[in-house]
This record gives structure tokens, C-alpha cells and sequence, in this order.
């Protein structure tokens, strides 16, 4: 689709980070004008995360920034606040993903803004939501993962707790967002009322991602452990060394353990009276562990991911980052899409596009912008007076 579904809609986005960035990239995605407000002279903070960098620019901010109209607003200042608010007198949708209260000290909450345009559609992204004990708390992705119990499940299992390698907390509450927006704006044309915000909170989201454990908790009165590369409900399902790098087998249903045992090397296993039904491999999953070990260790990764996909049963390599950059699968799916940054540059890079090409464009239709780059032209575009200059720091 050379626009996408979201053809015609307005975001105003006052977001800066991951999550914020992140849900209106979504919407950029599908079509939707965004227009990406940030503090001059300083702009988002991910600009300067880093290395490595773009001139000047860091990797989050290039990942996260496509489809959008970068405009240098002072929310400090009074000239600022009536910008937003001619700004959003245009807008259709809100996203802000500060601290609570702090858009209510600009004097552009979500009353304010509404007072403006009764139809806007408003959505704020905190660690903790708009109202609760915690509200207030400032929270980052990392805080989230600790403070949902997500940590405490994540790392081998006498270890210590790890967090997710990328920010789960941040992306998981940006599609949350995107995808509550969306509703929002269904709702909208089918005639709802958008009187209500949109309260997200990135601890509500990971607990709804632990529905599992914490049902488990609650049916057998066990708190949940660690357990590495394994799955607490079926074996094997994990990680194995093989002669020449690590392997990841699942095996979840005794279709795909007969199957395993049809191999030469592993028939052996399937004699066993320890291993013959699910609940008997999990119960014995140590045991078994060492026995696949003992086995996969004897040839080299390419010989048994060979083996194993003939059959059908489900492996892999533990790729690195360059090792999944260069499979065919990527290129022939267009995985990734191409960038230039800053426009006009020269400079390219890929960036992972949205997983549900079929209803968003397929090269992004603007490259993510540099800091105040489309302000005249959005100025203009909805008459509203230049903004003066200013380096003040939003806290």
C-alpha cells in the first residue's frame, strides 16, 4: 500500500525515548502523519545514546524514527504551550510518554488539549499508569523488568537475574499504544465518544505477558524459578553445545519425540521407560539433558540442524546479530528495510520494518528527520507563528 490504512490521520507526537517513539513509528507506519515534537537544540534524548553514531545521532534514534516530521517546540515556554495548542487543534491522536504531571506543569494535559479539539484521542505511556501508589515513580524499561518479576524469571538458574537483552518493557508498551490507538480510532468512526485517555503502563503490559507463571504460581502454590534456556512444562526444549557452536531443539508433543528417536544416534532413547511420555521426560529433564548432550556434542551444528529439519522437527542455530543479518530468509521476506539518515546523506542503513508489511508501506516514506527539520514546513502547513530558539531540558 503506497500510503497505508492510516492515510489522513494527524498524530502530534510529544513522546522522546523508546516506548513513545516506538508506538508512533507504528503509526507512521501505517500511514499516519507524525509529527515528532522536540526541545531545541537538545531534541530526544536517544540522539545521544551511543556510540555508535551517525553524525551525531544514535542507533536507537535511527531504529525508532522513520515516518515522522521533526518540529523544534520550548514546552517551557509560553510561546511553546500555544503552539502545541495550535498544533493540536489539527491533531487526531496524542501520544506522550513523560512522567504523570509533567504535562499538566506545561499546561498541556490532556484537559487542556481536549478543551481545544473534543475529538483528539489521547494516549500517555508511563512505567506505572496514570493513577496508583507507584504513579508518580519514574521508571525506565529496566525498572519495569525488575519491578514486574519478569528479571527474576530471566537467566540461568543458579545465577543471578538478567534483564531481556532489548527493551521489552519500552517495545511491548509502544505496540500496546499503537494498538490501543487504533481501537481508539475505529471506535471514533464508527461513531464511539474518545472521551476517555488512553493509560498505559508499561508494568500493566509485562504482567500481562506473565499470565502464565503467574497462573502456574497460583494453581500449585510453587513460585516460579529460573530456568535458562529451559521451559518449566516440556523437555526437551533448550539449548544444547554441539561440536562446533550451540543448537536450540523443541520438542513439544510425542509426534516430535518419536521423531527424534527415529534418528540412529537417538533410538536408543526411545527404550527408555524415563522418557516416554511427556510428563516422564519432564519429570526425568536433567537426565535426559545429559543424555542428548552427550550425543549432540559428537557432531557439528550444521550436521544435526540438517538432520533434524528433514524430519520436521523444530532447531536452530543460536545465531549472532551479523549471522541473522546475513540469511537469504531476511532478504527474501524484506525483513529489513533501507534508510538514509541524515536525509540527503548518503549514508544508509537497515532497520527492521513492521512485521505486518501487507497493510504498511514497504520503504518508509520518510527518513527518520533531523532535530527541528520540518518545523517551517509544519508551521506553515497549520498557520501557527515560528517558535524561538531555546536549549532549556525537559525533566
Amino acid at each position: 500500500m503506497e500510503h497505508g490504512p492510516l492515510k489522513g490521520v494527524v498524530v502530534l507526537d510529544l513522546s522522546r525515548a523508546i516506548a513513545g517513539p516506538f508506538c508512533t513509528m507504528v503509526l507512521g507506519d501505517l500511514g499516519a502523519d507524525v509529527i515528532k515534537i522536540e526541545l531545541p537544540e537538545t531534541g530526544d534524548e536517544t540522539r545521544r545514546w551511543g556510540p555508535p553514531f551517525v553524525e551525531e545521532c544514535g542507533a536507537a534514534y535511527v531504529g525508532f524514527n522513520r515516518n515522522k516530521r521533526s518540529v523544534a517546540i520550548d514546552l517551557h515556554a509560553d510561546e511553546g504551550r500555544q503552539q502545541i495548542l495550535g498544533l493540536a487543534a489539527h491533531a487526531d491522536v496524542v501520544v506522550e510518554n513523560f512522567r504523570p504531571g509533567t504535562m499538566k506543569r506545561f499546561g498541556i494535559d490532556e484537559s487542556v488539549l481536549k478543551a481545544t479539539n473534543p475529538e483528539l484521542i489521547y494516549c500517555a505511556i508511563s512505567g506505572y499508569g496514570q493513577h496508583g501508589p507507584l504513579a508518580k515513580h519514574g521508571a525506565m524499561d529496566l525498572i519495569i523488568q525488575a519491578m514486574s518479576g519478569l528479571m527474576s524469571l530471566n537467566g540461568d538458574p543458579d545465577g543471578r537475574p538478567v534483564k531481556a537483552a532489548v527493551p521489552v518493557a519500552d517495545l511491548l508498551g509502544g505496540f500496546t499504544a499503537a494498538f490501543s490507538v487504533l481501537g481508539a480510532l475505529l471506535g471514533r468512526a464508527r461513531g464511539m465518544k474518545s472521551d476517555r485517555m488512553l493509560d498505559i503502563s508499561m508494568l500493566d503490559v509485562l504482567i500481562t505477558m506473565l499470565a502464565q507463571p503467574i497462573v502456574a504460581y497460583q494453581m500449585s502454590g510453587v513460585e516460579p524459578k529460573r530456568h535458562g534456556n529451559a521451559h518449566e512444562l516440556m523437555s526437551p526444549y533448550t539449548s544444547f553445545r554441539t561440536q562446533t557452536r550451540d543448537i536450540v531443539v523443541s520438542l513439544a508433543n510425542q509426534k516430535r519425540w518419536h521423531q527424534l528417536c527415529s534418528i540412529d544416534e537417538f533410538s536408543a532413547l526411545g527404550t527408555n521407560t524415563r522418557y516416554q511420555t511427556q510428563e516422564s521426560r519432564n519429570e526425568h529433564r536433567a537426565l535426559l539433558g545429559d543424555d542428548l548432550q552427550r550425543i549432540l556434542v559428537l557432531q557439528p551444528a550444521e550436521y544435526w540442524i540438517e538432520r533434524f529439519l528433514a524430519l520436521g522437527l523444530p532447531a536452530a542455530p543460536v545465531n549472532s546479530v551479523p549471522e541473522i543479518l546475513a540469511d537469504p530468509h531476511l532478504t527474501q521476506r524484506q525483513t529489513l528495510i533501507d534508510l538514509e539518515y541524515p536525509p540527503g546523506s548518503g549514508n544508509r542503513v537497515a532497520v527492521p520494518g513492521m512485521p505486518w508489511r501487507d497493510v504498511s508501506s514497504r520503504m518508509p516514506v520518510r527518513n527518520p528527520p533531523t532535530l527541528g527539520q520540518h518545523t517551517e514546513e509544519v508551521f506553515a502547513q497549520f498557520g501557527l507563528t515560528q517558535p524561538q530558539q531555546s536549549g532549556l531540558l525537559i525533566d
